[in-house]
């Protein structure tokens, strides 16, 4: 079975003669991840050093991106730089008919401790055989702890501040196109694509042909009436592994679709684990009972918190992890034991009313789990018994 990467090195169809598909868009995705501002270029390469200038719209070649860079200035600080299947992936890129062409311009890349901020787009540009389409990119979860602060604001907060320049700078690259456009992205990616295409403009709107959400995390509430309208339901195209955590937290509808993965529980949130056949993914019925159970017990949990509890919550979590200095989640393993000690001498000074709502915080999600536990060892125990019933009833 195919992977993204097996399907680049197999796929050799021109965008013009075979269209963009969800596989495309998972590539597209994983690309973002590329650190195009830190690229260390010769002076000459005058095209390619345009891309720094994020106020360009000027579109630089991506396989020449790829050629001339060094592969771990271009992944640091992202899954790209620990994944096995990286540098094979960057071949196939350069190699490939398919990608050939593709060209990125108006790279973005906002990071801020104080509002809890990480934010990094691009634009993909290729010919297809309704004209040039340009395909915008929104980066997820770095290893940074503030973009992994700023995911679980989600869960109090109704807007974060990376929806709000998702929404900023689709605005632009409409502005600077008349193009079709697409949106999509991995993980949080997936739920800035969407927040930007619920909240822009109509005439904007109107060009969008797909929005795609690869396991992005959904919406304390519906940011716009379009979520529920035909057209909406129409563009979007949801998928999460079968396995999946991120994906599910606060989703509410079930219109996604379940891709299979070759990797286990939440190391299927990685791109390259995606199963692959022909030009789409392998799919499946429904999510695996351990992804259901997870998701059930947790947005109960969720919601039986109020957003000030959530917030007070992450806040406190956050705070004591911060103590160790460290600013990303390789920092903090890289001394975890001593890390852990930190954060444990923390904990224990904090005040009595803090701690108290921590530890009966951390205890209701443990009944939580227990309640959800009991209550799916019942219903299985209630259909054994309804299924031994009928069988003595049919003899």
């Amino acid at each position: 079975m195919d992977s993204i990467v097996t399907y680049i090195e197999r796929e050799q169809r021109t965008f013009i003669e075979s269209p963009v598909n969800p596989v495309d868009s998972l590539v597209f995705s994983s690309l973002c991840y590329f650190n195009f501002d830190q690229l260390v270029l010769k002076p000459e390469l005058t095209a390619v050093n345009c891309l720094l200038d994020t106020h360009t719209s000027t579109p630089v070649l991506l396989s020449d991106i790829l050629a001339l860079c060094e592969v771990n200035l271009l992944t640091e600080g992202s899954w790209l730089k620990d994944s096995e299947d990286t540098v094979r992936f960057i071949q196939a890129i350069r190699a490939s008919r398919r990608y050939r062409d593709v060209s990125v311009a108006l790279f973005v890349d906002e990071t801020s401790d104080a509002v809890d901020k990480q934010f990094s787009a691009c634009t993909f540009f290729f010919e297809s055989s309704q004209g040039i389409m340009a395909y915008i990119a929104f980066r997820g979860t770095d290893g940074t702890l503030t973009g992994w602060k700023e995911d679980f604001n989600l869960s109090y907060k109704p807007v974060i501040p990376s929806q709000r320049s998702a929404l900023a700078y689709v605005s632009g690259v409409s502005s600077a196109t008349t193009c079709q456009l697409i949106l999509g992205g991995h993980s949080k990616g997936g739920n800035l694509a969407q927040y930007a295409a619920l909240c822009t403009d109509e005439g904007t709107y109107r060009r969008i042909i797909a929005i795609y959400d690869h396991d992005g995390p959904s919406f304390l509430e519906d940011p716009s009436p379009r979520r529920t309208t035909a057209e909406y339901d129409r563009k979007l195209h949801k998928l999460v592994p079968e396995s999946s955590a991120f994906g599910m937290i606060l989703e509410r509808r079930d219109d996604y679709r379940v891709v299979q993965s070759s990797a286990s529980a939440i190391f299927q949130h990685h791109p390259f684990s995606w199963m692959v056949e022909g030009d789409d993914f392998v799919y499946q019925q429904d999510l695996n009972a351990s992804a259901q159970f997870f998701d059930e017990a947790l947005d109960t949990w969720l919601r039986s918190k109020t957003p000030a509890e959530r917030e007070r919550f992450i806040q406190t979590i956050y705070d004591l992890i911060t103590q160790t200095n460290a600013t990303s989640w390789a920092d903090f393993q890289t001394r975890l034991g001593a890390n852990m000690a930190t954060v444990m001498g923390a904990g224990s000074k904090l005040d009595v009313d803090t701690k108290q709502f921590l530890i009966s915080t951390l205890g209701s999600l443990g009944a939580t789990l227990k309640n959800q536990t009991i209550a799916r060892i019942k219903d299985a125990g209630n259909g054994l018994l309804q299924n031994e019933s009928r069988k003595r009833s049919n003899q």
